[in-house]
């Protein structure tokens, strides 16, 4: 499997020194995971139309994001406001990619939304694997009041993150993900964003003459897990008991911490292959051939934490013991 293949990127998942906030010490962890779930909640919950920025390394690219339930049904289109002007809708379950021609749909990647990895947080996880901080409300984001949240990594093994809401329903108005040193990782911040929109459902219908292909999200087929991990950083663990069968004989595992995620692929291979690994961002990639028995498999892991949490899970990850 080659690293950073669309079958990567379409099931991969996803700070420690704040200006203009001021943090208050005496917040209990409790505090914080409301304000997190409350977050997870306003994705689905809410009606809004706001335009955001996305960095990440020297990349940068803005969106607009729109939302609403009409009818009982939930709608929900992403535009690529840069370059070839992709769009996303989903209405329910249902998923839809807009390109502008058949020839930039064979050339783009899947649009993938930034704040889908926020929609699982997991208290437990969290709480062994950071200090939670609640900040005062005293900052404004587009235009609106925010209290913040701020997740201190309590090891090296992941990153640390800020989170900006808005005062009133908890929107995620902007998130940094940055290094132990301080240095900024990814950026997602809202420029402009509207809780009354007055949209249709005729706003989440591809426009005529634009080139569309659904988007199936197949639940692969659950196998038995044959691996194990000799240790596992504090707060991670395997999101799934059993292992996902992908394509080609590739198996699937998933690690969370209830923020980060780290997406374990194996497949069987013909060559063996040396430890490999590829920084793009916030998101390290790692690969190695593992020899089981008379068996060699190729091993990738991808996930946006440090690079030695990729390296150290390789080395420790192991056909598992009957």
């Amino acid at each position: 499997m080659r690293l950073f293949s669309p079958l990567h990127i379409f099931f991969t998942l996803v700070c420690l020194t704040i200006s203009g906030v001021s943090l208050a010490s005496n917040t209990k962890p409790d505090d914080a995971l409301h304000l997190l779930r409350s977050m997870t909640q306003s994705f689905s919950t809410l009606s809004y139309d706001g335009v955001f920025v996305h960095s990440e390394a020297m990349n940068m690219n803005s969106m607009r994001v729109r939302h609403d339930l009409m009818g009982g049904v939930e709608y929900e289109s992403l535009v690529d406001l840069d370059g070839d002007k992709i769009e996303v809708l989903r209405i329910n379950d249902k998923i839809i990619s807009v390109y502008p021609n058949a020839l930039v749909a064979n050339m783009r990647a899947p649009l993938v939304p930034p704040f889908k990895r926020f929609k699982d947080v997991e208290s437990d996880r969290l709480i062994k694997g950071y200090d939670m901080i609640v900040g005062d409300h005293t900052s404004r984001i587009a235009g609106r009041k925010v209290v913040a949240v701020k997740l201190v990594p309590k090891d090296q093994y992941r990153y640390g993150h800020q989170f900006w809401l808005d005062e009133k329903n908890h929107f995620l108005l902007k998130h940094d993900m940055m290094k132990t040193d301080g240095k900024l990782l990814e950026r997602i911040q809202f420029t402009s964003v509207n809780f009354a929109p007055d949209l249709k459902d005729k706003d989440f219908v591809p426009k005529e003459g634009s080139y569309t292909e659904p988007v199936i999200e197949t639940q692969p087929r659950r196998v038995k897990n044959l691996w194990q991990f000799d240790w596992l950083p504090e707060g991670f663990s395997l999101v799934w008991p059993e292992a996902r069968s992908l394509n080609h004989g590739t198996s699937m595992l998933l690690l969370s911490d209830g923020m980060a995620t780290v997406s374990i692929f194996v497949e069987p291979t013909m060559k063996p292959k040396a430890m490999s690994i590829l920084n793009m961002g916030a998101t390290i990639a790692g690969e190695r051939s593992i020899k089981v028995k008379d068996r060699l498999y190729l091993l990738t892991m991808v996930g946006e934490v440090p690079e030695p949490t990729i390296e150290k899970l390789m080395t420790v990850f192991m056909p598992r013991q009957e």
